[in-house]
């Protein structure tokens, strides 16, 4: 053997030796790391199982355990980076599959978790608590009946989880609006361990629950009475028109209302609303334009996890001086998706069918006619939800039998609801912007009319006392039209009580 190959030889051993003293090392501290861990020492075991991870990157359980380590320090994006690593390095460690789900839930991301704990169930990984973890995504997921199948087969597989089982159970059954089997599955947490903190809770709950229940009415009622300062009752052009003089347009008169609400407590995610308005306004010298409106609606939806969809469809009835003056039917399947929390995206489709129950002077003022619409909009809930902001667009095709009436809008619409500007008064402001334009030449004034109707509103609820109401409301609208007999403003002042019973 000649110099060359000894020194070739010794570098060799030299590098097998560093190589077996580094992996030993790197073994000792991941040890160490894993003591720290399982004594709960999570920021030292952090040290010692980020430097193995360094130096032995292809270790799935340096990056098992790393992964634990963040999960027990709440930095969940790091958690779950390491927890998919100990699952596709070699040698996987497959108890990572319902750990790396348990992270995925925290961060709400459910359809993942709901694979990883599939993948758990397969391989028979820890089968109770992935029954156990699979019914908590479901219940996120707003999926309240399967969610309830999962907690039932946990507590078969595992007899330790009958308690927090059943107690998941009853929120399922609450979600599913299934209250009495709730308030059995509470007494059920109560029985197995009287003793428990959990049992406690659930005796406590139970009450609370009841309470509520005793509490919710299906029926509502509101009855209110205003008076009301109207500056333009009959839409008095704002300019002069030749040979025209018209006067009186102001008047003032007595409000009444009465609203009634049916809403059944109904099982799973179904709902239903039911709804009846009555509205009249009588004038003190203007009894011509005096005004009966009523309206019946029911509205029919389902709730998902993160969205509501309804089908509105109602008719409203409408009496001018004591004679019936239209009929307008609606309906506006309408969805709402929560984008997150506090922050809601709406879109809805609409159809109107109009009639005008007495015959036009022409039969190009004829208003009778279908109206289809979209909208988009944005909600936008504070204040524990008692404060909202809403914000929305609606674009409406008006195909009427009279070719003056025909028209095209495009309508901006904004409020604002300040709950407790001061102590139990509420604030509210809306603004309405309708911008139409119409399709054909006008019959009489011989060019295309174009319509811009500004609304804007201040209203001031403040309670006296439980469930009367006294409401205050200003209301300013600025019709600004092409054509001069639709160009008006107006002015509306209203102060009244409601009763809430």
């Amino acid at each position: 053997m000649t110099v060359k190959h000894v020194i070739c030889v010794m570098l060799l051993l030299a590098f097998l030796f560093q190589w077996q003293s580094a992996l030993y090392a790197a073994e000792d501290l991941l040890e160490k790391g894993i003591e720290e861990y399982k004594a709960e020492n999570y920021e030292e075991a952090l040290d010692f199982l980020l430097t193995v991870r360094y130096q032995q990157p292809a270790s799935s359980v340096a990056a098992f355990y790393l992964g634990l380590t963040f999960k027990q320090l709440k930095d969940y994006r790091q958690a779950e980076m390491h927890l998919r690593d100990a699952l596709t390095l070699s040698q996987a460690v497959k108890d990572a599959y319902i750990e790396l789900a348990e992270v995925l839930y925290t961060l709400d991301r459910t359809d993942e978790a709901l694979q990883w704990i599939e993948k758990s169930e397969k391989e028979g990984i820890r089968p109770a608590y992935a029954s156990f973890l699979k019914g908590l995504v479901l219940l996120k997921k707003g999926r309240a009946v399967p969610a309830i199948d999962a907690f039932s087969k946990a507590k078969e597989l595992d007899s330790s989880l009958s308690q927090p089982a059943d107690f998941q159970i009853a929120m399922a059954q609450i979600q599913a609006q299934r209250f009495e089997d709730a308030k059995k599955s509470l007494r059920a947490i109560e029985q197995i361990d009287p003793a428990s903190d959990l049992a406690s809770f659930a005796k406590e709950y139970e009450k609370a629950l009841e309470r509520t229940l005793e509490i919710y009415r299906p029926w509502q009622f509101r009855a209110g009475v205003a008076y009301q300062f109207d500056s333009n009752v009959i839409l008095k052009p704002t300019s002069q028109i030749a040979g025209v003089s018209i006067s009186g347009e102001e008047d003032s008169s007595i409000v009444g209302t009465f609203n009634a609400i049916y809403a059944p407590l109904l099982k799973g995610p179904y709902f239903l609303r039911c709804y009846y308005n009555l509205y009249s306004n009588t004038y003190f010298n203007l009894n011509s334009y005096n005004l009966i409106a009523q309206n019946l609606s029911v509205v029919p939806g389902y709730n998902f996890s993160k969205t509501v969809l309804s089908v509105p469809l109602s008719y409203a009835y409408y009496l001018i001086d004591g004679s019936g003056y239209m009929g307008l039917l609606t309906i506006r399947p309408t969805l709402q998706v929560i984008v997150r929390p506090n922050h809601i995206a709406q879109v809805s489709v609409g159809y109107d069918k109009r009639e005008l129950f007495e015959a036009p002077l022409h039969s190009d003022e004829d208003r009778d006619g279908n109206v289809f619409n979209a909208s988009a909009g944005y909600i936008h809930t504070f204040r524990q939800g008692k404060g909202v902001l809403s914000l929305a667009y609606e674009f409406s095709n008006e195909d009427t039998d009279g070719r003056n009436w025909a028209n095209l809008g495009s309508r901006f619409l904004f409020s604002l609801l300040i709950p407790e500007l001061v102590r139990k008064t509420d604030l509210v402001l809306s603004g309405d912007v309708l911008l139409q334009y119409y399709k054909n030449t006008h019959s009489v004034f011989g060019e295309k009319r174009r319509d811009k109707t500004y609304t804007a509103s201040a209203t001031l609820l403040a309670e006296l006392v439980k469930g009367l109401n006294l409401n205050l409301q200003y209301s300013y609208i600025r019709a600004d039209s092409n054509i001069a007999v639709y160009d008006y403003d107006r002015n509306i002042y209203t102060a009244g009580l409601e009763y809430r019973f």
